[in-house]
């Protein structure tokens, strides 16, 4: 089995709360060591600081940045090698 070498979550789903998913990603041996980076709308301070909490890596504003997501993702993989 692949498993993806980073997850980009999106906090703001539709029906749903990104924290429960982030949670649940960290809670879960096959998956837990994936770095998690979120994409949220909500205030950046309170979201940053809870989605670390959860166990996020990185977390980025939308509108996102093309340039931004791309450093945010290398940044996080070269912490891995």
């Amino acid at each position: 089995m692949h498993q993806p070498r980073v997850i980009l979550l999106d906090l703001g789903l539709p029906g749903g709360d990104g924290f429960v998913v982030l949670e649940r990603l960290k809670s879960n041996r096959l998956v837990s060591a994936i770095p998690v980076i979120v994409v949220t709308a909500q205030a950046p301070a309170a979201a940053e600081q809870k989605a670390r909490e959860c166990g996020a890596v990185a977390s980025l504003q939308k509108p996102v940045k093309a340039n931004e997501l791309i450093a945010t993702i290398q940044g996080v993989l070269g912490k891995q090698e």
